[in-house]
């Protein structure tokens, strides 16, 4: 859980703001976007910010224990919307859960990530 981490949140610093930016149109379109991906998955599973091959980025949400990567994308962030991971706090209201996690998003590990994502793919982007 390196994505998350205590006094997190905020607003998105570095390359992944620009990223949502560029995506999304606004990191409140993106958060919006997502927590709804979220709230729509049916029963178990997760919601993701992944990337294409191509360079793109988008929102998906997977059932049960499947990612992104099963679909050939790779996983900059991802939430647990299982209800184990929320159900003690905020029982059967994702949405809320949802809204909360925001403020524990560990934004310099997610600019990891797509620091690893794009040393994967802008060779192949690059040369195509």
């Amino acid at each position: 859980w390196k994505i998350m981490k205590p006094q997190g949140g905020g607003e998105p610093t570095g390359e992944i703001a620009e990223v949502i930016s560029k995506s999304f149109g606004s990191f409140k379109d993106f958060q919006t976007k997502f927590n709804d991906a979220g709230t729509k998955q049916f029963g178990s599973g997760w919601v993701w910010l992944a990337g294409k091959g191509s360079g793109e980025f988008q929102v998906i949400s997977t059932p049960n224990q499947d990612n992104p990567i099963s679909q050939g994308l790779f996983p900059i962030m991802g939430n647990d919307v299982w209800e184990h991971a929320y159900y003690l706090k905020y029982n059967n209201r994702r949405p809320e859960y949802l809204a909360a996690w925001w403020d524990v998003v560990n934004w310099d590990e997610i600019n990891n990530r797509l620091k690893m994502f794009k040393s994967h793919h802008e060779p192949a982007m690059a040369g195509r």
